[in-house]
């Protein structure tokens, strides 16, 4: 097997396997929301993020806002593939300038290498992993924290990347497989679709299998100065997004250590604040400490069960409760289950 994904592994360092993601993936899925005539106000108050703040120029979110966003688009819509339609959507942000920097790149193999370059600044929490086997190239999103990003994110990059690799008309179509680890849905029809019944579920990893002749086809190259511009906008929104805000450094912080999550005291003593301070900041953007610690127990316990090797026990030490009864009270409290269903 050989590994084409040769980029220095320090590029963008503040960026890479950072838990945040850039705003204008979201912002693609409430316009799929909005475009159904959904109640965004009810989004609003049912996700905690002001829709207004994702019209900021320079905003990533904390991973765990971005598999909150996606859980509640779907009991909006009620569309188990909410994530593929969003995928047509196009936000005027950073995502549709790589898109285009993408399009102006002389093959699709070409595109590739730009999508792997700024891969951090779309986002940090999942690692993309491209690699070259007989001939075919397996473009796989890896999860690179405890918290897995959600099914329907995972459907709208698949569906992304398949909008554009399949290429022009008269151009081969470079797609062989879209494989997902989400069990087959009870109507299909949507992800097949999407890549001509070349979909396979419960597979090991999220990828996409594609054809290296039919990538490295060439095509009209864009404008060198167009792509100069591009990149430096990239380059630009990178600055300006280096530094974490006090929401996102909290999430990260108790993120890291589930287990042994630290309390406000401790927090707000490693970002060199008071906890006044850092209650104020968290309450501004419509958050309490012990609410983002609790949601992403939440989010995590249910990912780590899906994971047959583990009791449950287990899972409750690893999301910090050491008696399993509490822990049982506080996964029914969420999911209306008991753990032990694992569903």
């Amino acid at each position: 097997m050989k590994n084409v994904n040769h980029w220095p592994t320090n590029r963008f360092p503040s960026h890479r396997n950072r838990p945040s993601l850039c705003v204008c993936i979201i912002n693609s899925g409430v316009q799929e929301l909005e475009t159904r005539g959904l109640d965004l106000q009810r989004l609003q108050a049912d996700w905690g993020v002001s829709l207004t703040s994702l019209r900021q120029p320079h905003v990533r979110l904390p991973a765990f806002l971005a598999r909150r966003f996606w859980e509640v688009a779907r009991e909006l819509s009620g569309d188990p593939a909410i994530g593929l339609a969003a995928a047509r959507q196009s936000d005027p942000g950073q995502m549709l300038g790589l898109a285009y920097l993408m399009q102006l790149m002389p093959s699709r193999f070409a595109s590739l290498e730009e999508l792997s370059r700024y891969w951090p600044l779309w986002t940090g929490h999942m690692a993309l992993h491209i690699e070259e086997k007989n001939g075919l190239l397996h473009v796989a999103l890896l999860p690179g924290h405890a918290l897995l990003p959600a099914v329907e994110e995972l459907d709208f990059w698949g569906a992304l990347q398949i909008q554009h690799l399949k290429g022009l008309p008269g151009t081969t179509n470079a797609i062989r497989e879209l494989r997902l680890r989400r069990p087959r849905p009870e109507n299909p029809e949507p992800w097949l679709n999407l890549a001509a019944d070349l979909v396979q579920f419960d597979a090991p990893r999220d990828e996409v299998v594609l054809d290296m002749d039919a990538l490295r086809e060439p095509r009209p190259a864009g404008s060198p100065a167009v792509c100069n511009a591009l990149a430096n906008s990239l380059k630009n929104y990178a600055t300006q997004t280096s530094r974490e805000s006090v929401l996102e450094a909290v999430a990260n912080i108790v993120l890291a250590d589930l287990a042994h999550a630290p309390g406000l005291d401790q927090t707000a003593e490693r970002l060199h604040i008071t906890s006044r301070t850092l209650h104020r900041a968290l309450q501004r953007e419509g958050w309490t400490f012990n609410a983002i610690v609790e949601i992403q127990r939440r989010y995590v316990a249910r990912d780590l069960l899906s994971n047959p090797e583990l009791t449950v026990s287990e899972v409750a030490e690893r999301v910090g409760y050491r008696e399993v009864s509490n822990f049982s009270r506080a996964f029914r409290r969420w999911y209306g289950i008991s753990p032990g269903a694992r569903s």
